[in-house]
């Protein structure tokens, strides 16, 4: 496929991307940014709808059955579209890019997100608490822009609240190095000038309450007046059955 079939239509009408805003997760570490746009896109208030999906050829295969409210027909990809009523256009990743097609992907994907014409792009990733330095352990939430950045509504707002990322002991060029963010340097090096990238600092764990906390800040960014939202029912098991009691004594 070329970078114009990157993505691929769900619905008879392809959709109008141009001028909102994108929020795109990095697979990192505790897949916090994972966990936090499941409870996005089933907020009912933010009304999301499955638009499409995109070719996820450079990602480890994946295919699932749907959330038991959705009909028995959909299945879930790697690479899931999904639009809503706010503005926002959310892409869900559930399966991680191929480490030797990773300049691939992201060339492919910084295209499609160029073509469509999003007004801001979000990219919300997670870094390894454990490898904090210590002026970073006033906050659990920091952001960095690609180098040439462009100043957004949105970009703004998001300096305002938080820190940048910028490691003292860091004095090359470009994005310094992310402990457990996986991809999200390379999204960074060539993503559009309108991108900003929100990271939280976790640990590997049960990372829900993580989620929740990073949705709240979206919300608070994105002003989608979001409370605590419904975990959905795929998360049952995910962890595992709570410990008995009787361990405790």
């Amino acid at each position: 496929m070329t970078e114009d079939e990157f993505f691929i239509s769900a619905i008879s009408n392809e959709p109008e991307f141009r001028g909102q805003t994108l929020i795109l997760p990095a697979i990192s570490i505790g897949s916090v940014p994972q966990l936090a746009l499941d409870l996005l896109i089933h907020a009912p208030t933010l009304a999301c709808r499955r638009v499409g999906y995109l070719d996820g050829s450079q990602c480890v295969p994946f295919i699932s059955p749907p959330e038991p409210s959705l009909p028995a027909h959909e299945v879930f990809t790697a690479l899931d579209v999904y639009e809503s009523s706010k503005g926002l256009t959310l892409v869900q990743q559930r399966s991680p890019v191929i480490k030797a097609s990773r300049a691939l992907f992201t060339r492919r994907l910084m295209h499609w997100i160029q073509e469509a014409g999003f007004s801001d792009v979000l990219i919300i990733s997670s870094m390894d608490a454990a490898m904090r330095v210590d002026t970073e352990f006033s906050t659990p939430i920091l952001y960095k822009r690609p180098s040439e950045a462009q100043i957004t509504h949105l970009s703004s707002a998001i300096s305002q609240l938080y820190p940048p990322f910028q490691p003292p002991a860091y004095n090359g060029p470009g994005i310094p190095p992310m402990p457990g963010s996986g991809i999200t340097r390379m999204y960074l090096e060539h993503a559009p000038k309108c991108t900003t990238a929100l990271i939280m600092f976790c640990s590997e764990g049960d990372n829900r309450e993580d989620a929740h906390e990073l949705v709240r800040h979206i919300s608070a960014i994105c002003h989608l007046g979001l409370q605590r939202c419904t975990e959905p029912p795929s998360w049952t098991f995910m962890y595992g059955s709570a410990p008995a009691d009787l361990l405790y004594g």
